[in-house]
C-alpha cells in the first residue's frame, strides 16, 4: 500500500484566491475542518494511501492551496457521501482536476460497449507510467449510480468495429475457463497481490482481442461470461490489496460484460462481490443494497451453490444493519441451498462449506452471538483445505480476535499462532490488517508467558523478514 503523508502546506501548489466553494460545501455539510480532514484520511485508507491531514490542512485548502491528486477527488467523494449528491473535485473548488480519461474520479468513462470499456481500463492499468493515478481512484459509495440490468440487445456489441485476429471458438473458451480456475486458486493460496499485474496484462493483450474477433453468437456469449469472471477476480485481487477504488472500477466492468453476455448468474455473483467490498469498508447500507441486487438477479436456473453464495453474504449485510430476523432467514436459505449441491471451489459453480461457515460466523458476530460465531469459525477451519491459505488466515484471525474479546487469552494465543503460520508469505492487505490488529489487541496481555513468547517471535520475524 502507498504511504503518502501530507500535512499543512507541504507539497501543495498555491492558487490565486480562497476556495469559497469548499467553504460553502462545508457549511452545507455541517462539518468542521477537522471532520473533513478525518473523512479524507479515511477515504485515503480505502485506496491504500496513508494520509495525515488535520484542520490546519483544510484551512490551507480554504485559503487557496491545492492538494495533489487524488486528494481533490477524495474531498469530492467524502462530501458526496455526506450530502447524498454528487460533488466533484471541480465543484469542491479544485478546477483542473478532471481526469484525462473523462471523469473527475480518475477512472475511465462507463461505456455501453463493455469490451471497449474493458480495453480502456486495462490499457491504462497495464501501462507502467499510467497506472499510478488509476490505482488512486477514490472508492465511490456503492449505493450511488447502481448499474441496472439492460436488455443485451440494447447494448453496443463487444464485436463492434473492425475485428482483429482470426475466428475464435471453443479453444479460447476453454483457455479462459482454465484461467478462471488458475487465478482463483492463486488468490486463495497467495493473496490478492499475487499475479495481479499478470492478470491485467492477460486481459489487455489476449482477452480483449478475442472478444473483438469474429465468432459465433454462442462462442462470443461464452467468451463474455468467462471474461466477466476473470475481471471479477481481478477486482477481488485489488480489493484484497486495499485498492478499493480501482477494484470498484473492475467490478463495474464485470457487470457490463455479464450484462452483454445475458448472464444473470454472473451478474448476481458480481453484485455479491460489491456487497462484500462495501461491508469491508463499513458502508453497511451500500452492502445491503448490493446484496439485495444479487438476490433479485439470481435466475431460477442458477446453481444452488451460487444461491448459497449470494444468500450468505446477504445474511451478513442484513445483520450489519441490525436486521436479525431477515439475516437468520437468509442464512437458513443459504444453508439449505448448500446442502443441495456444490463441490466445485469456484464461486461460479460451487460454494465450499468452509466459506459458508465463515459467513455464518460473521453474521452471528454482528448479531452479538460470540459463542456461536466462534463455533462457526471452528467448523470453517476444520473444513478449509490446506491450500486455501488466505481463507485459513482470515478464519483463524477472526477466531483469535473473538476469543480474546471473551477473555480466553490462552486459547487465543494458540489460535494466534495458527494465524501466524497461515499468513506466512501471503500478499494480502486484508490479512496484514488483521495481523496488525491482533498485535494491538494482544499488547495489554504481553506479560503473560504465552503472549510474551509469540510477541518475541513476531518481533524477530519483523527484524528478519
Amino acid at each position: 500500500m502507498g504511504d503518502v503523508r501530507r500535512k499543512g502546506s507541504a507539497r501543495m501548489a498555491r492558487t490565486r484566491s480562497s476556495n469559497t466553494q469548499l467553504r460553502m460545501l462545508l457549511t452545507e455539510a455541517a462539518w468542521t475542518a477537522s471532520a473533513l480532514a478525518r473523512a479524507v484520511n479515511a477515504a485515503g485508507a480505502e485506496i491504500g494511501i496513508n494520509l495525515s491531514y488535520d484542520r490546519t490542512s483544510v484551512a490551507h485548502w480554504l485559503s487557496g492551496t491545492r492538494p495533489r491528486r487524488p486528494v481533490p477527488q477524495l474531498v469530492g467523494e467524502v462530501l458526496s457521501r455526506r450530502l447524498n449528491r454528487t460533488v466533484t473535485a471541480t465543484t469542491a473548488g479544485f478546477p483542473g482536476d478532471e481526469n484525462s480519461l473523462g471523469t473527475s474520479q480518475a477512472g475511465p468513462s462507463r461505456s455501453d460497449d463493455s469490451v471497449a470499456h474493458l480495453a480502456e481500463l486495462t490499457g491504462v492499468d497495464a501501462h507502467p507510467l499510467q497506472r499510478a493515478p488509476l490505482h488512486r481512484t477514490p472508492y465511490a459509495t456503492a449505493s450511488r449510480g447502481i448499474r441496472e440490468w439492460r436488455d443485451p440487445g440494447d447494448l453496443a456489441g463487444g464485436r463492434a468495429g473492425s475485428p482483429s485476429g482470426g475466428r475464435v471458438g471453443q479453444p479460447e473458451i476453454d483457455t479462459l475457463r482454465l484461467a478462471v480456475r488458475g487465478f482463483t486458486t492463486g488468490l486463495d493460496r497467495h493473496g490478492g497481490g499475487y499475479a495481479r499485474t499478470a492478470l491485467c496484462a492477460y486481459l489487455a493483450d489476449d482477452v480483449v482481442p478475442w472478444l473483438r474477433s469474429p465468432a459465433s453468437e454462442r462462442v462470443h456469449g461464452e467468451l463474455l461470461t468467462e471474461s466477466a469472471r476473470l475481471v471479477f477476480l481481478l477486482a477481488r485481487k485489488y480489493g484484497d490489496c486495499a485498492l478499493h477504488g480501482i477494484a470498484q472500477l473492475y467490478f463495474e466492468a464485470a457487470l457490463g460484460l455479464a450484462n452483454e453476455a445475458g448472464d444473470h448468474t454472473t451478474w448476481a455473483v458480481v453484485h455479491r462481490g460489491i456487497s462484500c467490498q462495501a461491508l469491508v469498508l463499513d458502508h453497511r447500507r451500500a452492502a445491503l443494497v448490493h446484496g439485495e441486487q444479487a438476490r433479485l438477479a439470481l435466475p431460477s436456473a442458477a446453481p444452488m451453490s451460487v444461491r448459497s453464495f449470494v444468500m450468505a453474504q446477504l445474511a451478513v449485510a442484513q445483520a450489519a444493519m441490525g436486521n436479525k430476523r431477515t439475516a437468520l432467514a437468509a442464512m437458513a436459505e443459504a444453508e439449505r441451498a448448500a446442502e443441495t449441491d456444490g463441490s466445485d471451489m469456484s464461486p461460479f459453480g460451487g460454494y465450499p462449506i468452509a466459506a459458508l461457515k465463515y459467513q455464518q460466523s460473521q453474521m452471528l458476530h454482528r448479531l452479538g452471538d460470540l459463542n456461536g460465531a466462534v463455533a462457526a469459525l471452528d467448523a470453517s477451519d476444520r473444513h478449509r483445505p490446506s491450500d486455501d491459505r488466505r481463507g485459513c488466515a482470515l478464519t483463524r484471525g477472526a477466531r483469535t480476535s473473538l476469543l480474546l474479546t471473551q477473555g480466553h487469552v490462552e486459547e487465543a494465543s494458540g489460535s494466534w499462532r495458527g494465524f501466524l503460520n497461515a499468513k506466512s508469505g501471503l500478499r494480502s492487505a486484508q490479512v496484514s490488517r488483521v495481523d496488525s490488529e491482533l498485535r494491538r489487541l494482544f499488547h495489554p496481555y504481553r506479560a503473560q508467558p504465552a503472549v510474551r513468547l509469540i510477541l518475541a517471535e513476531v518481533r524477530t520475524e519483523l527484524r528478519n523478514p
